[in-house]
Order: C-alpha cells, then sequence, then structure tokens
C-alpha cells in the first residue's frame, strides 16, 4: 500500500467494477464520489465481512487501501 495520501478518483473507484456498481446502484452509486464517502462505514463494513461485491471478497489488500482511505479523511 502507498505511504502517500489516497485519493477516491486514482485508488478508490477503481475498486468497483462496473458489475459491483450496477449491483449497488438501488442504495448508492460507487462510482460516486459523495456516495462512497457518505456510505464508507457500510462499505467497508461489506467488503471487510466478504458480503461485497458480488463476483467474490476483494483482496486483503483492496481492503487495506479501502480502510487507509477513509482514515485519512475520504480524499477525493
Amino acid at each position: 500500500m502507498r505511504e502517500s495520501k489516497l485519493s477516491y478518483a486514482t485508488d478508490i473507484k477503481p475498486l468497483f467494477t462496473s458489475i459491483d456498481r450496477e449491483h449497488m446502484i438501488f442504495m448508492f452509486d460507487l462510482w460516486s464520489y459523495e456516495d462512497v464517502k457518505l456510505n464508507a462505514a457500510d462499505i467497508y463494513d461489506a467488503v471487510s465481512n466478504q458480503r461485497m461485491p458480488p463476483e467474490g471478497p476483494w483482496l486483503q489488500s483492496q481492503i487495506d487501501v479501502f480502510k487507509a482511505w477513509i482514515d485519512q479523511g475520504s480524499p477525493p
């Protein structure tokens, strides 16, 4: 994982596939910075407990990046 500041645009959005987006659009848009920031705790809970994404669990390194982004204040 990078030591520098993470960003939604370069580090987080690419974690979500178009299938992930379609699967969750009824609740929020995973390709929307604002939606992901507002729902970050719930998304983290879902990916860390392997309830999301629909195509199979994230790697631990992906979960760690998402958590680090949250811990850094969820920058755009």
